[in-house]
């Protein structure tokens, strides 16, 4: 296990750059074969959020706008609910909040289910400038500052546990990386 010197204080953010590719892209009106089983399969991911609590939030886009490169942090008119009453009639998604009698609904012209599964993407066809993104809550990560701790390298099996400790905060924080992982890391280091 080689041990490194304490590093300066300085606040380290790894900035790895995310595509989020989709598994499901269903449009209005397209001729792609492959848009009915689209739309199957969105729809059962839509009817399995039924009970659960979801973000839905809003971005006024152009259409060449790609989902994943906007902003998604909470703003003033997006919500958090229970979804409740899922349903699918047509084309047209419809939905209530739990405990509420009010039927919701927006017809699409396009869906995107991420490829993780975690959000659909509605581009209502009422709106053009819009998209919807609904899907599970974020997890709620905490950030710990550690000022010049001690780091710990050991590494094994294609793998490497580094190991940040701060003795006079009495934190430690273990981070596993793959070769890819290792190998963005030093390129982000100076």
């Amino acid at each position: 296990m080689a041990v490194i010197a304490p590093m300066p204080p300085a606040l380290l953010k790894i900035g790895i750059e995310t595509v989020q590719p989709f598994s499901a892209v269903w449009t209005y009106g397209s001729t792609d074969p492959q848009n009915p089983s689209y739309f199957e399969t969105i729809r059962q991911w839509w009817i399995g959020l039924s009970g659960q609590p979801v973000t839905w939030r809003q971005r006024l886009i152009d259409r060449t706008t790609d989902p994943a490169a906007l902003d998604w942090e909470a703003e003033r008119f997006d919500e958090e609910f229970v979804i409740s009453n899922l349903d699918l009639r047509g084309i047209t998604l419809y939905y209530r909040k739990q405990g509420s009698d009010v039927e919701r609904s927006t017809r699409p012209q396009t869906l995107q289910l991420s490829a993780n599964g975690q959000y659909l993407f509605i581009y209502p066809q009422s709106q053009n400038d819009l998209v919807i993104r609904v899907g599970q809550p974020e997890a709620r990560l905490e950030t710990i500052d550690l000022t010049n701790p001690t780091a710990t390298v050991a590494t094994g099996e294609g793998r490497c546990l580094l190991t940040l400790t701060d003795a006079i905060a009495g934190a430690a924080v273990r981070v596993t990386l793959n070769a890819e992982s290792l190998l963005a890391l030093k390129k982000l280091l100076p």
